[in-house]
């Protein structure tokens, strides 16, 4: 049997090799297991916080975004209302929209005439002048008149002259409309 100075000598050599293999096994876990992990939460916490600082300033771009969308739908609305030039004189559509704004007024009369000549020429544009002559009641021509600067298409009236036909407020107009469409 073993000597108790040989059996002292074994045990402290075990529990220094047990000693050693429990720093080891520490050392081991500290370098290959605790160690990355602290690293890559570190670097999560960094990215974090520069995608936090992101968000702030991007946070204050979407509310300038959104005032940008309602000035983008507010000028969309001002542009349909801007009165375009078609490309063709559309003549035939422009005097049946006008035919049915002078019935609607409740126009008598309403007649119109034009040049057959070719159209004023510009470098951009054509223009045709039309003359109207028609009869109703002042208000009734107010009315036409007023819906006719609102038709989608640009016109002006360069010459109005209205005269009354007696007492009961009948007034009888003239009025030349030009009309204006691209250059072909």
């Amino acid at each position: 049997m073993l000597s108790l100075e040989t059996q002292t000598s074994w045990s402290t050599r075990a529990q220094w090799m047990i000693g050693a293999a429990t720093a080891l096994l520490v050392l081991g876990f500290y370098f290959l297991c605790y160690r990355p992990q602290i690293a890559k939460q570190d670097e999560l916490a960094f990215r974090i916080g520069q995608i936090d600082t992101e968000l702030a300033a991007t946070k204050g771009q979407t509310d300038v975004l959104d005032a940008v969308r309602e000035d983008v739908e507010r000028l969309k609305v001002r542009l349909n209302k801007v009165k375009t030039l078609p490309n063709q004189s559309e003549f035939a559509q422009f005097i049946r929209d006008v035919g049915m704004l002078g019935t609607q007024a409740s126009l008598k009369r309403l007649a119109y005439t034009f040049s057959q000549d070719k159209p004023e020429r510009t470098d951009k544009l054509n223009e045709i002048p039309i003359k109207f002559t028609f009869e109703g009641d002042f208000v009734d021509i107010f009315s036409f008149l007023r819906h006719t600067e609102e038709l989608q298409r640009l016109t002006r009236i360069p010459a109005l002259t209205l005269k009354s036909q007696d007492k009961t407020g009948q007034v009888k107009a003239e009025l030349t409309m030009n009309i204006y469409y691209l250059a072909e």
